[in-house]
């Protein structure tokens, strides 16, 4: 009973633990220049005022990462904080207001080396794969993109894919797992937001739901959980 005690002890928040968020987001050649700039300004306004308001009361590590053409590979920033136990709270207070600005950074970082490289094609599976290979324990993974998988596996954009069908989307996960596999997500809660109806705006009810369905099954196929979808990241309920 004392070592299961000890166990469950040393996995609280506010116990020395470490809480896990990953980020990722449609940079460079993945999405319309005003579509990032609303990403950063959902980041800036919504997003990062509560997470940093989580760092008084436990230790955040953030993984900013990029969704590209080449999302496998891209680089990724990870920025922890302080642990609050071992930290003075006018310290905390402080790196508070400059965890945002940090984090902002990185991403206009990120989005710079994006651009120049502009890789074409949006790979949310391959973010979502390295994603599932930084989990380290309980996280959440917040998916900034409009949702539209356009790689050598699928273009979801295409309305001849009839993915208002099931067994389109089964065919579709199987193909995954036979070429590239599937995210080990290992518990993660996922959540899509940033969601639109494509460059043209032309994407259709049916469609976009359909691309909810690809998602939702594709993320419990690959052990996480979609918790939330939608245009604002106000549908996540871990921010």
């Amino acid at each position: 009973m004392i070592a299961w005690f000890l166990s469950l002890a040393l996995n609280l928040p506010f116990l020395g633990g470490v809480q896990d968020y990953q980020i990722l987001v449609a940079l460079g050649c993945s999405a319309p220049r005003y579509v990032q700039n609303g990403y950063r300004e959902m980041l800036a306004q919504e997003i990062l005022p509560n997470l940093s308001a989580k760092l008084l009361n436990q230790r955040v590590r953030l993984t900013l990462a990029p969704i590209t053409g080449r999302s496998y590979t891209a680089p990724a920033r990870i920025l922890e904080t302080p642990d609050p136990l071992n930290t003075p709270r006018f310290k905390l207070e402080r790196e508070k207001k400059g965890w945002k600005q940090e984090v902002l950074r990185a991403f206009d970082e990120l989005r710079q080396q994006a651009t120049a490289e502009c890789t074409k094609g949006t790979e949310i599976l391959a973010a979502l794969e390295a994603a599932g290979e930084r989990v380290r324990g309980p996280g959440y993974i917040l998916v900034l993109v409009h949702g539209f998988e356009q790689s050598e596996l699928v273009n979801l954009y295409d309305y001849r894919l009839r993915l208002e069908r099931r067994e389109v989307r089964q065919n579709l996960l199987e193909r995954a797992k036979v070429r590239l596999g599937l995210p080990k997500l290992r518990g993660q809660e996922v959540c899509i937001a940033g969601i639109t109806a494509g460059d043209d705006r032309n994407a259709n009810a049916r469609l976009t739901t359909s691309i909810k369905a690809f998602w939702e099954e594709l993320i419990a196929a690959s052990g996480g959980r979609l918790v939330g979808y939608g245009a604002s990241p106000r549908v996540c309920p871990f921010l």
